[in-house]
């Protein structure tokens, strides 16, 4: 147990390996992007213009003009992305509206972790505010939460939010200046141990802790292993259960 008696007001979440399996979005959202992105990129007009009216047409012009002359070049761009996990903002903003038609369909549900579902359901009463920070959009964030698996149907967790960052908003969740930007946005820059920023990734706990904040290493099934120096260096946990505010 890993006690914050009066010291936490503020958490902030990672989502991949932290409060929903890290399979998920490997093997569930991307497979399911990569199935239906070739209908979307077909109905394009190239080589792409930015200054369309077409809202797809403008995210993905964003990427260089040379992968953007024509449908096979861009489809092949985009799969090399996603193949190698590459948080790029265009990216993330067309798996988004791809996602959000999934889901809308009842293609797509979100399983949060159990303990995940039980900590946003009855949020400790100390946490003042809640929010999100990934790689993956707001957009993409908001669906997430706002179709989350609970037995058979799914069930909104968006009203339980204060807020979202992700790579535009925020910055690279390894970058320390991220983390500042944050504390900033929220307005706890000149109280950012009252912060808790939870995520199962070593380089972003380092980043966070470096600007100031607390953070904690979240171990769950699937999640890449730890070294031995990082399991001597942070403070580790396997369940939310084992936070106490």
């Amino acid at each position: 147990m890993i006690t914050f008696k009066d010291t936490i007001e503020v958490v902030v979440f990672d989502i991949e390996g932290t409060i929903c399996p890290i399979t998920f979005v490997k093997d569930t959202l991307f497979p399911y992007f990569l199935e239906q992105a070739p209908s979307y990129l077909s109905k394009l007009k190239y080589p792409l213009d930015s200054k369309s009216d077409d809202q797809i047409t403008k995210i993905l012009s964003e990427f260089a003009n040379e992968v953007t002359e024509s449908e096979e070049k861009l489809s092949s761009h985009i799969k090399h992305l996603v193949d190698t996990d590459q948080k790029v903002a265009p990216l993330k903003s067309f798996q988004g509206l791809v996602w959000k038609l999934g889901y809308e369909l009842g293609e797509l549900k979100a399983p949060l972790y159990d303990d995940a579902l039980e900590f946003f359901n009855q949020p400790p009463p100390l946490v003042q505010n809640t929010y999100i920070y990934s790689s993956g959009s707001i957009a993409a964030q908001k669906l997430l939460f706002k179709y989350v698996k609970n037995g058979d149907e799914s069930i909104d967790l968006n009203p339980k939010l204060s807020g979202y960052f992700d790579i535009t908003t925020a910055g690279y969740k390894q970058e320390q200046s991220s983390y500042e930007k944050i504390l900033q946005d929220i307005k706890y820059d000149d109280k950012p141990s009252k912060v808790l920023f939870l995520s199962d990734n070593v380089n972003e706990v380092n980043a966070a802790l470096n600007a100031g904040l607390n953070s904690v290493i979240v171990v769950k099934p699937g999640n890449a292993p730890l070294s031995e120096e990082d399991e001597q260096k942070h403070s580790i946990i396997k369940s939310l259960n084992e936070l106490s505010f």
